[in-house]
């Protein structure tokens, strides 16, 4: 066929003609020879996924008992069911001791009159030899915790001088007794700073 005679143009209705009629064929024989071809159609894989969290422990529930019912007054039949009822009496005194009770006056108080020692000249600071040998002095500053009777409470050491020394300031302290502070003319209770000098004769 020459090519300048043959017009793609003119022969373009042919070729799409005869294009379809193949496509048309090859899918009848392709139905025909594999007639179970569409069967095995895509199935979607499925997974179960199980997820285990941890639980906090449990929570131990505390029940609280039912309030007690009031009991109201009845009015006794004799003096013995009355004694029997009756609130034992609180004993405050324990082997004639008073009980201690927690005791702490103010950083500071002013005063009338200073608290002063009773029985100083009857307590003694001994010096310790051991202090004596080495030549040690100085003077332990203590700070007297007094109540309104005249009493040392407490005992706080404020300036040390040596561990000996300290220890027979404190010991022999705690001995002394005090005439109370004054304030307005009543007895009040003070902190008091009290100095004990040790030093070679």
């Amino acid at each position: 066929m020459d090519g300048k005679k043959y017009s793609y143009k003119r022969m373009f209705g042919l070729h799409i003609r005869l294009g379809f009629l193949i496509t048309l064929v090859v899918f009848i024989l392709g139905f025909m020879f594999f007639p179970d071809f569409g069967k095995n159609s895509y199935q979607r894989e499925v997974r179960t996924i199980i997820r285990i969290d941890k639980l906090n422990p449990p929570v131990d529930i505390i029940r609280i008992p039912p309030p007690q019912r009031l009991k109201f007054p009845v009015e006794a039949k004799n003096d013995k069911e009355v004694e029997e009822e009756t609130i034992p009496k609180t004993n405050f005194i324990d082997d004639g001791k008073i009980v201690e009770v927690e005791f702490e006056p103010p950083p500071f108080v002013a005063y009338d009159v200073p608290p002063e020692p009773l029985n100083l000249n009857k307590i003694q600071f001994p010096y310790p030899e051991v202090a004596r040998r080495l030549g040690i002095t100085g003077t332990v500053f203590l700070e007297l915790w007094i109540d309104k009777e005249g009493n040392v409470r407490n005992v706080i050491i404020t300036k040390s001088v040596y561990p000996v020394l300290d220890e027979i300031a404190v010991e022999n302290a705690w001995k002394l007794k005090f005439s109370p502070a004054i304030q307005w003319g009543k007895p009040v209770a003070v902190r008091y700073s009290f100095p004990v000098h040790f030093k070679l004769d």
